[in-house]
């Protein structure tokens, strides 16, 4: 499995989202390495296809792909999170249909 993080410095989330990543994967058992990636420019958000920050991508698809619309350097947001930080039930979800358990759902 394959795990990006993409962020941009000026995200003060970015971190948190970081540590929910860690702890889904550890509850999983998952020992994958989480590649961060920093995006500092508008070229490399074309470039990467960054929707905004934080992203996390598994296998190449993003958690939230109804979410990931156009490409931004701004704070991205998730549904259910009033502060922009994408919540374990969604990264789990993101986990499982990743690994094929067929009971991770998009919410």
């Amino acid at each position: 499995m394959h795990v990006e993080l993409l962020y941009t410095e000026a995200d003060p989330t970015y971190m948190t989202a970081r540590q929910n990543l860690v702890e889904v994967l550890n509850e999983d058992a998952f020992e994958t390495p989480i590649q961060m990636i920093a995006v500092g420019s508008i070229a490399d958000a074309r470039l990467l296809g960054f929707a905004g920050s934080p992203t996390i991508r598994i296998d190449g698809v993003d958690i939230d792909p109804t979410g990931a619309h156009g490409i931004s350097l701004r704070r991205r947001m998730y549904p259910g999170s009033p502060d922009g930080v994408p919540d374990k039930r969604l990264i789990r979800e993101a986990v499982e249909r990743a690994r094929g358990w067929g009971h991770g759902r998009l919410p």
